[in-house]
C-alpha cells in the first residue's frame, strides 16, 4: 500500500514547490488535484509543456512520485457542445498527466442529480470517446461518485463502471463521502471488491449535524477533516478494507485548514500508518 498526499491546501504555493513540502511531511507520493493555475477543473490545461517538464523535474529532485492526476470536466453535461468541449479538455489533461509521468488519473462522475438519465447518457458517450486513448497510453482512470453527482451512491457508480466494461476504468472509494454513498462503510467496500485500488481518506460529520437555511435548498454537505476529527468509523473502514484485500493507493485528502497545512499533512500520515500498519505494509 502506498500513501499519497493531495496538497490542495497549498493552493498559493507554486506547483514545483509542493513536492518538497510533501517529502518533509513524510510522503513519497503526491496526487495532483485541480488548480486554476495549472490543470483547472472544467477548463483547458493552463500549464505549458515547459511548466509540466519543470514540475516533473521538481518531483524527481524531491524524490516524490506523481502517483495520480485529477481531471475534472463537464463530461456528463447533456449539452452536446459543452460535453464535446469537456472531452477535448480531457485529452489535453491526459497529455499533461503523461508529461508529468503519471500513469494514473482520477475523476468524478460530475453532472446533475436532477437529470440522472441525461447525464448518464452523456457520460457513457464521453467515456466511449476516451477509452481508445486510455488503452493506447496504458492509463488507469479511477472514478468516484461525488456528493451532487448525477449518481451519488457506490452501488450506482459501480453498476455504471461495470457497464463501461473496461479494465482501464475503475472505482475510487472516497471515505469522507461515506454518509452519501449508501449503506454502511462495510457494505460499500465489500460491493467494490476487486474493482478499486485507490481510496481518499479524510474524516467527516454526518450531514444531519448541519442546519441549512432556507429549508429545501438543493445542496450536499460534506467535509474533509483530519482523520479522527469527524464521525467516520475508522475501525469499521480498516477492517472492511482488510477483508477485501485492499493494497492500493491511499491519498490523504484534507481541506480547509490552509493555516496549518503542514501539521495536518504530518498528522494524517501518522494516522494512516496507525490505522493500516496492522493490515498491510505501508510505504511512503
Amino acid at each position: 500500500m502506498r500513501v499519497a498526499l493531495d496538497p490542495a491546501m497549498l493552493a498559493t504555493t507554486p506547483v514545483s514547490d509542493l513536492f518538497a513540502v510533501a517529502r518533509d511531511a513524510g510522503y513519497g507520493a503526491v496526487e495532483l488535484s485541480n488548480r486554476p493555475d495549472f490543470i483547472p477543473a472544467f477548463g483547458d490545461v493552463v500549464a505549458s509543456t515547459s511548466d509540466l517538464v519543470s514540475v516533473r523535474s521538481a518531483a524527481v529532485d524531491a524524490g516524490v512520485e506523481i502517483a495520480s492526476v485529477a481531471i475534472i470536466q463537464a463530461w456528463s453535461n447533456p449539452d452536446e457542445g459543452l460535453c464535446r468541449q469537456a472531452v477535448a479538455n480531457w485529452h489535453c489533461g491526459i497529455t499533461a498527466a503523461m508529461e508529468l509521468g503519471a500513469r494514473r488519473l482520477n475523476s468524478e462522475l460530475s453532472g446533475d442529480p436532477n437529470t440522472p438519465v441525461e447525464c448518464r447518457g452523456a457520460f457513457l458517450h464521453s467515456i466511449e470517446a476516451l477509452l481508445p486513448r486510455l488503452d493506447a497510453e496504458d492509463l488507469v482512470l479511477s472514478i468516484e461518485p461525488h456528493p451532487w453527482d448525477f449518481f451519488e451512491t457506490s452501488t450506482e457508480a459501480l453498476e455504471l463502471i461495470d457497464e463501461v466494461g473496461s479494465p482501464r476504468v475503475r472505482y475510487l472509494h472516497c471515505i469522507p463521502h461515506t454518509f452519501y454513498l449508501g449503506g454502511t462503510a462495510t457494505e460499500q467496500i465489500q460491493s467494490a471488491r476487486g474493482r478499486f485500488d485507490h481510496i481518499h481518506v479524510a474524516d467527516s460529520f454526518r450531514p444531519q449535524r448541519t442546519i441549512i437555511n432556507p429549508p429545501g435548498f438543493d445542496h450536499r454537505i460534506h467535509q474533509h477533516f483530519d482523520i479522527g476529527d469527524g464521525e467516520i468509523d475508522w475501525p469499521e473502514v480498516t477492517a472492511a478494507l482488510k477483508a477485501v484485500g485492499f493494497d492500493g493507493l491511499v491519498t490523504v485528502q484534507v481541506f480547509g485548514w490552509q493555516e496549518r497545512a503542514g501539521d495536518s499533512f504530518r498528522r494524517n500520515r501518522e494516522r494512516v500508518v496507525e490505522l493500516f500498519t496492522g493490515s498491510s505494509g505501508v510505504s511512503r
